[in-house]
């Protein structure tokens, strides 16, 4: 992309980087960036970085120093760093000397993100226009591509973030969209209501025996949790793991393995036994939302509920292990989507996501005996699978219904985190 300093001297821009290259730890020592600056996507890295147009240069780059390894040559270095790098054949590479490499990315007069991607081997202008949720003819245009049918392994192509210019253009299909989230969510909340109504009934015609006898029972961990394993009653279909099983499927809890943070731990990506979890690790003071969890997952199973693998303890700390949910959060698809790697969500989509998390809700409102209330309904709280279809999560905060004298307090008092949907 030619530079114009007058027009547009310095923006931030972003890198794609396949995932099979490195870690996201490695990703970010790599190219010498803090990995807060590293968004992890399902098939690779977005790195933000500060382009400029400098004196002496035709195109955009970023400039980073680089130590030359033994065997580097500007094929080798270029390949390293997602092919982004210019190539300067005159300068000769000898081992350990520091060089300064010129990283291509991409500004606009406009304002709008651009993020470098390298053309891969089956790609189409199409294609990588979806995964990034970019307009086709706008990603061409900026590119100055006249065929996009004919692009070529290895190209460098530069991808526009769909901001306010394409906004302009989809106005009307963005009421749509906005107006279908809101229905979907007011569906939602309407069957929260009239559940709260039945349940005020019900309550009235039983007595106080009934209560007693439907409360669950679980023997609590000692809060020292000096064994690898948790004692607890009718654990139903859910494993138990070893704290070591848990350490070697996390690499010992390597940061790099880190995919979420929630208000009660943090949540790893793993392999235990052939097949990739999710581990939230919680200090053992939180026994009670762990147990909580535990209570429900054991129990409650739905194809709209994250499904409990396991559990473990050891090291001061408790573990949950869950079936893992390959497109994330769908906070991440709603605010910022381009820069954690993510297409803008359809129409289509959005109304299937409410739906499953509406069925999810409906599921332990009303066809579980006890009844429960998740109180810390989020969009970070709601995880879609490899089809992007919703199963509600964390239940830290899950309320026992019919077992509770305060039906009214547990569905009334502000428990969740920012945030959260309120039940009433």
């Amino acid at each position: 992309m030619s530079c114009n300093a007058s027009l547009t001297g310095s923006c931030s821009s972003s890198l794609y980087v396949p995932k099979r290259l490195h870690t996201l730890q490695e990703t970010a020592s790599l190219f010498h960036v803090s990995p807060n600056l590293v968004n992890r996507t399902a098939d690779g890295y977005v790195i933000a970085v500060n382009c400029s147009c400098l004196t002496g240069h035709n195109e955009y780059v970023w400039h980073m120093d680089y130590t030359v390894q033994r065997g580097d040559t500007w094929d080798v270095v270029s390949s390293k760093f997602g092919s982004f790098v210019v190539e300067m054949p005159e300068k000769t590479l000898t081992a350990s000397q520091v060089v300064t490499l010129d990283i291509l990315c991409g500004c606009t007069g406009g304002g709008v993100q651009v993020i470098t991607y390298s053309i891969q081997p089956g790609d189409t202008l199409f294609t990588v226009c979806s995964h990034f949720g970019a307009d086709v003819e706008q990603t061409a245009r900026l590119n100055s591509i006249e065929n996009p049918e004919l692009i070529i392994t290895g190209d460098i192509v530069f991808i526009p973030a769909p901001d306010s210019s394409a906004r302009e253009v989809s106005n009307v299909r963005n009421r749509i969209i906005l107006g279908a989230t809101v229905a979907a969510t007011a569906v939602v909340i309407l069957n929260i209501s009239i559940l709260l109504w039945v349940f005020y009934f019900k309550r009235k015609g039983r007595n106080q025996s009934d209560e007693v006898s439907c409360c669950s029972t679980f023997l609590l961990c000692n809060t020292r949790c000096k064994q690898d394993t948790i004692p607890i009653f009718n654990p139903d279909r859910s494993t138990v793991f070893s704290y070591h099983e848990v350490c070697n499927a996390t690499n010992n809890f390597n940061a790099s393995q880190k995919i979420g943070q929630g208000a009660y731990g943090s949540v790893y990506l793993g392999q235990l036994k052939g097949t990739e979890v999710a581990i939230k690790q919680m200090k053992n003071t939180k026994s009670k939302e762990f147990l909580a969890e535990l209570n429900i997952l054991c129990k409650v199973h739905h194809t709209n509920l994250i499904e409990l693998i396991g559990y473990a303890a050891g090291g001061d700390s408790l573990f949950l292990v869950y079936e893992y949910a390959h497109n994330g959060a769908l906070s991440d698809h709603l605010h910022s989507p381009i820069m954690k790697g993510y297409a803008s969500l359809s129409l289509a989509r959005r109304v299937q996501i409410a739906l499953d998390a509406a069925k999810g809700l409906e599921y332990i409102h009303m066809y579980t005996k006890p009844f429960y209330v998740h109180r810390d309904i989020k969009t970070s709280n709601i995880l879609l699978d490899s089809n992007f279809r919703a199963k509600i999560a964390d239940f830290g905060l899950v309320k026992l219904l019919e077992c509770s004298p305060e039906i009214e307090a547990a569905t009334s008092k502000i428990v969740g985190t920012f945030g959260y949907l309120a039940p009433e």
